[in-house]
């Protein structure tokens, strides 16, 4: 069941969600839109057991306690359907039970698939729990340039949203600048003690400048076949397989093909001065991912 899982991670505005919609449109692979239940209600069904599956009461506490997850509503769980897999599988563990969930998803989305997944920039705050939760899952972590993560944060300051999930980010470059160099530090340390064949790193320029490449090469490292509809993901028609409306404003991009344009947009968005602050905090940081 571990080996069944892969972890979209990044810095937040970094392309997680892009990533997500282009494997997703895998048809080996369903990603649900962010929502970290995993985390959350670790705390309190982590020792779940098959004993746990058997006890109608306990698995309908558990099925009551998911649906009131921040997020989850996007997913438009059947949470009857859920109950009634707990009930007939008997998962022994809180990992075989958190699949049963996203398996649920993915069966509204008429999928049987090889890989499941999650993705949330939350996790960086949590990676070892994930990693003893499911120890043999896939990790792929995207980078972008720190200074268009810099753009993005400013431009989510002006959104104007009546969305309760819109994201809370600093705006002064040296925050952002620290925010990012620490949450690359954050992936460096759990890479570190990663096997080779869990771990991946992408590059957002080269994810949307060379689309069918990059995920010729993340496809390689999950062991599946390249298929050309991941680079369709702006033209699937199920909504569902989509972003969620609620967190659509600031993520509109994903409802285009890929835009390489959308590369140095710091060069035009930042004053001279930002871009002299935010590389002297992250030069190292810069340098190591090609960036000039």
């Amino acid at each position: 069941m571990s080996e069944r899982m892969i972890f979209i991670l990044g810095n937040p505005r970094s392309g997680t969600t892009l990533l997500r919609l282009m494997l997703t449109n895998h048809p080996e692979i369903c990603i649900p839109p962010e929502c970290g239940f995993i985390q959350w209600w670790y705390s309190k069904y982590g020792k779940w057991s098959e004993k746990d599956s058997k006890n109608v009461s306990k698995v309908k506490e558990f099925t009551h306690n998911l649906s009131t997850s921040r997020k989850i509503e996007n997913w438009e769980l059947d949470y009857e359907d859920i109950k009634a897999s707990i009930l007939d599988r008997q998962p022994s563990s809180y990992a075989e039970l958190c699949c049963l969930v996203v398996e649920s998803y993915a069966r509204q989305q008429e999928k049987d698939p090889k890989y499941l997944g999650d993705k949330n920039n939350y996790y960086l705050d949590h990676l070892k729990l994930i990693e003893s939760i499911y120890p043999k899952a896939k990790f792929i972590a995207i980078i972008r340039d720190g200074r268009d993560v810099a753009c993005s944060y400013k431009e989510i300051k002006k959104l104007n949203t009546n969305s309760p999930y819109k994201p809370k980010l600093p705006t002064e470059i040296s925050a952002i600048a620290k925010e990012w160099i620490g949450n690359i530090g954050k992936l460096d340390s759990f890479f570190e003690e990663l096997p080779e064949d869990q771990k991946f790193w992408v590059r957002y320029e080269d994810l949307i400048s060379t689309s069918e490449e990059e995920l010729t090469k993340i496809c390689g490292f999950l062991n599946l076949p390249y298929d050309g509809k991941m680079i369709q993901y702006h033209n699937v028609e199920k909504q569902q397989q989509k972003e969620p409306s609620s967190t659509l404003d600031w993520k509109k991009k994903t409802l285009r093909k890929p835009d390489a344009t959308n590369i140095g947009n710091y060069l035009d968005e930042l004053s001279e001065n930002e871009i002299q602050r935010f590389g002297k905090i992250a030069s190292k940081q810069l340098e190591r991912f090609g960036y000039e």
